[in-house]
């Protein structure tokens, strides 16, 4: 809905996330000078709509940092008492990992502080806040990690699409009718031999782009096509906050710091670079000892395209 989009942020984009962490900061700074208790509570109160990985991780970033990092930065106002809320209308969160690990989960977040709402509906979304049934949460910061609508690239292509809107694709991930066109990532509906969607997650698009290659190449060298496209998944992986996260590897289970550490390594692994990795992992070290999060500056002219 437009309405909701202009109201809540979005996560789908680098920028959506740098304007998202913008837009926490320019709450708390504009709480500090706030008179009026009821709208400063309003912009101490971030809702979170999704509990999704992404939707927990952002949720146990703004706790860590409301309760850790910002209180010795404010006199007028305690940061501690910063309200997060994180809104699923599924029976738990992070419902793609097994229950046990979606149930440490939820403890770590609750020991954050983070108030979690289950099995409950956003019906409203405005620059006042979120109305969750019946109840209505005043937050001047609401930031939309659950689904998003996919792409219009089968709109494009004149193509059949599912019902979230992905683009329907052949075995070799061509579009219906158009084998010279390629549809991969969370923009394609691919699904496995066991009935199950290919997640649109990065590693599932980056072994599409890769099996594309390959098919392109073979139709170069005239060689035979390599078979239908098959995922492989490698496992899932989720952070809750310092030294709080989930793996689900299968058969192998972990959750703690054990969970945080690896999650830690496969991110830095996957970087681009050995600079980018050094920088990553100096920068990750930085903040677990001394518990201060590096980037925190807002500039002027980035305050004022918030507000305005």
């Amino acid at each position: 809905r437009a309405g909701w989009r202009r109201a809540a942020h979005g996560l789908h984009r680098v920028e959506g996330a740098a304007r998202t962490r913008r837009r926490v900061l320019v709450s708390v700074e504009r709480a500090e000078t706030e008179i009026d208790p009821v709208t400063r509570d309003a912009l101490l109160t971030f809702a979170i709509v999704g509990a999704g990985p992404t939707g927990v991780e952002l949720a146990g970033i703004i706790a860590e940092l409301a309760r850790k990092t910002l209180p010795r930065e404010f006199r007028n106002i305690d940061t501690r008492k910063a309200k997060v809320v994180l809104i699923e209308a599924g029976p738990r969160v992070l419902s793609s990992f097994a229950e046990e690990l979606s149930a440490y989960a939820q403890q770590a977040l609750e020991k954050l502080g983070v108030e979690v709402h289950l099995g409950e509906f956003v019906t409203d979304c405005t620059a006042a806040g979120v109305k969750v049934g019946e109840k209505f949460i005043a937050s001047k910061t609401i930031v939309w990690a659950a689904g998003v609508q996919a792409s219009p690239a089968a709109k494009w292509l004149n193509s059949p699409a599912d019902r979230a809107g992905r683009a329907i694709v052949e075995k070799d991930l061509s579009a219906p009718g158009l084998p010279k066109v390629f549809v991969i990532g969370d923009t394609a509906s691919v699904v496995q031999n066991n009935g199950k969607p290919v997640p649109g997650i990065a590693p599932a698009a980056k072994q599409q782009g890769a099996y594309v290659a390959k098919v392109i190449r073979a139709r170069l060298q005239a060689k035979p096509a390599p078979g239908p496209f098959r995922y492989w998944h490698q496992g899932s992986l989720a952070t809750i906050g310092k030294s709080a996260a989930i793996i689900d590897f299968g058969k192998i289970k972990l959750k703690g710091w054990i969970a945080w550490w690896i999650w830690g390594i496969a991110h830095i692994y996957f970087l681009i670079g050995t600079r980018s990795r050094f920088a990553v992992a100096w920068s990750w070290l930085w903040i677990y000892l001394s518990g201060q999060h590096s980037a925190r500056l807002i500039t002027q002219k980035e305050t004022m395209r918030e507000e305005n």
